[in-house]
């Protein structure tokens, strides 16, 4: 990853970034965020990126701010999750779309398109974001096929990299 050019956000521009994530996932986005933290805007050959603490927070997905696995490890969200068996990690982590049969737990209220957390299943820990490909209600209908999106998961270039 190539950084580009980087710069601090100012207030307005921090209070316009709380206002888009609190729109997406919840008021809860903008209480998690100290507001004296400084947070940079960094353009890389591959995409853009919010970085706090030297590490990317947010990326963005067709033109959607979309958190990642360090700061939801650290901070509330509100995002809905599906949970997958211990098969599935090894792909996942590896940077595979998540298939019907390794998903054990398919929130509810999950429509396509929607931003998923993708947890394992023992540990309960985060392994990735997704989008997901289908409603809950197609979900229950199927038993094969792709079902998520894989955009960010632990061990891709976003987890790894520091600034």
């Amino acid at each position: 990853m190539q950084v580009k050019a980087r710069n601090h956000l100012s207030k307005k521009d921090k209070r316009t970034l709380f206002a888009q994530l609190a729109d997406l996932f919840g008021e809860e986005v903008e209480d998690s965020i100290k507001r004296d933290l400084i947070i940079e805007e960094v353009r890389t050959n591959e995409g853009t990126y919010i970085v706090a603490n030297r590490r990317i927070w947010v990326f963005e997905y067709e033109n959607k701010k979309i958190p990642t696995i360090h700061y939801l490890r650290n901070h509330a969200y509100s995002l809905p999750k599906i949970v997958v068996d211990i098969g599935a990690i090894r792909f996942i982590t590896n940077g595979a779309d998540v298939m019907s049969p390794g998903i054990v737990f398919f929130d509810e209220s999950i429509r396509s398109g929607s931003i998923v957390i993708i947890h394992e299943e023992k540990a309960n820990s985060i392994l990735g974001v997704g989008q997901s490909l289908v409603s809950s209600e197609d979900f229950s209908k199927t038993k094969k096929g792709k079902v998520i999106k894989n955009l960010h998961h632990l061990r891709d270039s976003i987890w790894g990299y520091q600034f």
